[in-house]
């Protein structure tokens, strides 16, 4: 069966960008990785359809990952949302919610992994 989840990636240091969208895209999903939160805004608001979101909160430029979530959730209200950040601490002026997951940096690529398969079937 061919896996049609895609994802979009938000993530604006290029090595970890490589890593996580090969990680994704091993497994068999589709990938749409974005350098910074503006491009990721756009592609949302352009009507792209996405799986899921993930997202590194401190991103280059004037939109951070709190933004791109809440254009995700403006656009898509059930898409599954996953937060990745070296600084956890950020996270307590989210509301996290049931189709909401962080991850903590560093992190392993079974991390991803695993949080990515467990939102995705939480959402169908």
């Amino acid at each position: 069966m061919l896996n049609k989840t895609k994802i979009l990636l938000v993530e604006d240091e290029d090595l970890i960008r490589e890593l996580l969208s090969d990680t994704m895209e091993a497994d068999g999903y589709t990938v749409i990785a974005t350098a910074n939160g503006g491009e990721a805004i756009a592609l949302l608001q352009a009507g792209e359809r996405f799986d899921l979101l993930m997202t590194d909160l401190q991103l280059a430029g004037t939109h951070g990952g709190f933004d791109v979530a809440r254009t995700a959730r403006d656009l898509l209200p059930d898409m599954p949302l996953i937060f990745t950040t070296g600084q956890p601490d950020r996270m307590s002026s989210w509301n996290i919610g049931p189709a909401d997951a962080f991850i903590a940096k560093p992190f392993r690529p079974s991390e991803i992994r695993a949080a990515v398969r467990r939102m995705i079937s939480a959402s169908d």
